[in-house]
C-alpha cells in the first residue's frame, strides 16, 4: 500500500496538487480495473478522490484507461453527469495506465441501490433520470473523438463474432442468434457517443437519484439506441425482472427522460433488436473473462463466476426471440 500512496502522490503532483495520501480503500469494481478510494489532506482542505488503475490484462472489447479519462473529461465538459478527471497518467506514470477522479457520493452497487430503503425516492425517478443522461451522452459533440472506436450495428456483429470465434467454444444458442441478428434491419440513426456499458452497477445513486456516469471503457460512436437496449438486458435486473429498465424502472420513463432532452424518436421493437444484441454481447464477454481466468494472465474468483453467467445469456436470448420476453 505505501508504494501505491507514493505512486498516486507522483501523478498528482505532475498537475501539482499536493498533499497528504492516506485511507487507501479498494472499491468493488470490475473485472478489468483496480479502483481504489483515497483522502488527501494539505492546509487548505481535505478531498476524497478515486483511482482508475487498468489490471494488466487486455480485452479487445475495451479502451485504456488513459483514452477513458480523456473522453470523460471531454463528456465532463460538455455538461453530461460524470465525475470531474483530476489526473492521467503519462507514459513514465508509475501507476501506468490509470487516472484520479473526483468521488461523486452515492452507491454504484446494485443490489443496495434496488433494496436499501435510503434509495427508495430515488428509485421512483431513476429511469427518468438514465433517459436524459443518455440523451445528453449523445448529444456530446464528436469533434474532439477521432480516436474513439466507430462502429455501425453490422461491424459490431462482425467484430462481436469474431471475438467469439477466437474461443473456439461453439454454443449453438450463440450462433443461432448471430444469424437472427444479422437477419435484422436496424433502423439507420446518425451515429453518436455511445458509453457502451450503461447500466446498474456504472452509475452512482445517491438518496435524490442519479449523480454520476462511471466506467468509459466501453464507449464508441455508433448508434445510440445501442446503450437503451443495453440498460434493458435482463442480465441488469439483478431479480427484478418485471422492471425492463435496470430492475428498478418502466421502459416507458426511459424513453420519456431521453425523449426530454432529444428529438429522436425511440422505436421499442428498436430497442429490443438490441436488447438481443446486448445479451449476446454480455455473453460473449462472459466468455472472455473465462477464458482470461483459465488461460490468461489473472486469473480470479471474479472472472470465474462471470463466466459461470454464460448461461443465463443462451436463456435471456431464446426469451426475447421467440418467447415474449422482454
Amino acid at each position: 500500500m505505501e508504494e501505491l500512496k507514493r505512486s498516486i502522490s507522483e501523478l498528482l503532483l505532475s498537475e501539482k496538487i499536493e498533499g497528504e495520501i492516506s485511507e487507501i480503500t479498494p472499491l468493488t469494481g470490475g473485472a478489468s480495473a483496480e479502483t481504489y478510494k483515497f483522502k488527501v489532506t494539505n492546509k487548505k482542505k481535505v478531498s476524497l478522490m478515486v483511482l482508475r488503475k487498468g489490471s494488466g490484462a487486455t480485452s479487445p472489447l475495451a479502451i485504456s484507461k488513459k483514452d477513458e479519462a480523456i473522453i470523460q473529461n471531454e463528456v465532463f465538459q460538455q455538461g453530461a453527469p460524470v465525475a470531474e478527471i483530476i489526473a492521467i497518467s503519462k507514459e513514465n506514470s508509475l501507476l501506468k495506465d490509470a487516472y484520479i477522479m473526483k468521488l461523486v457520493e452515492g452507491e454504484s452497487i446494485a443490489r443496495k441501490v434496488l433494496r436499501d430503503k435510503r434509495f427508495s425516492e430515488a428509485r421512483k425517478n431513476l429511469a427518468f433520470e438514465c433517459g436524459q443522461a443518455l440523451a445528453k451522452i449523445h448529444s456530446v459533440s464528436l469533434d474532439s473523438f477521432s480516436k474513439v472506436p466507430r462502429n455501425d450495428p453490422k461491424e459490431l456483429l462482425d467484430n462481436l463474432y469474431l471475438t467469439y470465434k477466437q474461443f473456439k467454444q461453439p454454443l449453438p444458442v450463440f450462433e443461432y442468434t448471430f444469424r437472427w441478428l444479422r437477419e435484422q434491419e436496424f433502423i439507420e440513426i446518425e451515429p453518436s457517443l455511445v458509453h457502451g456499458d450503461f447500466r446498474l452497477g456504472n452509475i452512482i445513486v445517491n438518496e435524490k437519484g442519479l449523480a454520476a456516469v462511471i466506467d468509459w471503457e466501453l464507449v464508441n460512436i455508433g448508434n445510440p439506441i445501442q446503450d437503451l437496449g443495453w440498460m434493458c438486458v435482463n442480465s441488469w435486473r439483478f431479480g427484478n425482472d418485471e422492471k425492463v429498465v435496470g430492475g428498478f424502472g418502466d421502459l416507458k420513463d426511459l424513453i420519456k427522460g431521453y425523449s426530454s432532452i432529444s428529438d429522436l424518436d425511440i422505436n421499442e421493437s428498436e430497442i429490443k433488436k438490441w436488447q438481443v444484441f446486448g445479451s449476446l454481447r454480455w455473453g460473449v464477454i462472459c466468455l472472455i473473462q473465462t477464458f482470461s481466468h483459465l488461460n490468461g494472465p489473472s486469473n480470479s474468483v471474479e472472472r470465474a463466476a462471470i463466466g459461470r453467467r454464460v448461461s443465463e445469456t443462451e436463456i435471456d436470448m431464446i426469451n426475447l426471440m421467440y418467447l415474449g420476453g422482454k
